[in-house]
């Protein structure tokens, strides 16, 4: 058991606590347990003796990015099948950044049109502010194919990582974000008990939303017409005002990067925050070192590489929800009849607020 640990310890990057303990545990329902507990060293012995087997292999762990070596380690720049990992090390915005994907990771993206981007938090090595990783849709199924550690989320440096690189990248918003922020706003103003109670404020609210679903060239149209007939609540006129200054032509965010006129590909960044969610439970803590995420960054890449060759090879890929392939169907035939003009700005709203924004988050 003990030269199994020390291998594990060595090999893995996972916490050595519950490698010991793990060990222990399962030692305790074998038959001879008990001759082989009393020859075993305690417990914390064999944690510090791992400790130290692991630190004889990897370099210290840097707790500020200057101490960070440059260039890394050879074996953190590797995937586990020894391709090259490491693609780019240094700054996005000033501030010392790093990027990994492989060649055939990079190659796959330049292959589709419909990249998926978010930024994860807890799995981060503290010398950084986040995780950033962008994913590729195709065939019904969602793989990362680049992960950026990147000291800020400021402007500057989103810009050097998209447009320097890829000058002509159109950015969508999450639909999904877009309007759960609108509700909070809503909630915000105090008027979740006047959503809940009143029906026409409601279709108001959810037609508002929905805007997003209009051609670009026509939300301005549906924006006015849900002005001049907005409900009498106090509040109303200052979320107009929040509206206009956060999602207006001239605000950060302008249309165009959250409208989804005719996108039946994934309108939300769901999957990717399901991913994240997945890689919390990889760490048994927050903010784990920079070692232990690169490791874990190459189990990701490594388990996308391996979906990636199933789909190519014909294996069944997960079926859609059922909902969500009516949602899409049922958008399809709406759009279609407001371009062939069978309904009017006021009623596609009215139907595809009802149908796509039914349950607004909750905070």
């Amino acid at each position: 058991m003990r030269q199994n640990l020390k291998r594990k310890a060595v090999e893995e990057s996972g916490p050595i606590d519950r490698m010991v303990e793990e060990a222990f545990h399962a030692t305790d329902h074998q038959w001879q347990s008990k001759d082989l507990i009393v020859n075993l060293p305690a417990i914390r012995t064999m944690k510090n003796t791992l400790q130290k087997q692991r630190r004889k292999t990897r370099p210290p762990i840097p707790h500020t990015i200057e101490k960070l070596p440059f260039p890394l380690p050879d074996a953190y720049c590797k995937t586990a099948h020894d391709d090259q990992f490491l693609f780019y090390d240094g700054p996005l915005g000033d501030i010392r950044s790093l990027i990994f994907c492989s060649y055939n990771d990079l190659l796959y993206l330049s292959q589709h049109e419909d990249w998926y981007c978010d930024g994860t938090f807890y799995t981060c090595p503290s010398i950084f502010y986040q995780i950033y990783s962008i994913h590729v849709y195709h065939d019904g199924i969602s793989t990362p194919c680049i992960f950026a550690l990147l000291g800020s989320k400021s402007e500057v440096v989103y810009n050097d990582l998209f447009t320097k690189n890829y000058p002509t990248v159109i950015v969508r918003g999450c639909l999904f974000h877009y309007g759960q922020r609108l509700f909070r706003k809503f909630v915000d103003l105090g008027l979740k008990v006047s959503y809940n109670n009143d029906e026409n404020l409601r279709d108001w609210f959810r037609s508002f939303a929905a805007l997003s679903l209009l051609p670009l060239n026509h939300m301005l149209w549906g924006l006015q017409y849900l002005i001049q007939n907005r409900p009498e609540y106090p509040g109303i006129q200052e979320f107009l005002t929040y509206y206009h200054t956060t999602y207006g032509p001239f605000s950060k965010f302008p249309p165009h990067m959250y409208n989804h006129y005719r996108n039946i590909t994934p309108r939300t960044i769901n999957y990717l925050e399901g991913r994240h969610s997945r890689m919390k439970k990889h760490v048994n803590a927050p903010h784990p070192n920079i070692y232990i995420v690169i490791d874990l960054l190459k189990k990701e890449q490594s388990l996308a590489s391996m979906t990636r060759i199933r789909d190519d090879m014909g294996a069944p890929t997960r079926k859609r929800r059922k909902n969500k392939v009516i949602t899409d169907e049922f958008l399809l035939k709406l759009w279609q009849r407001y371009d062939e003009s069978h309904l009017d700005i006021p009623a596609f709203l009215k139907a595809a607020g009802l149908r796509y924004f039914q349950r607004p988050s909750k905070r």
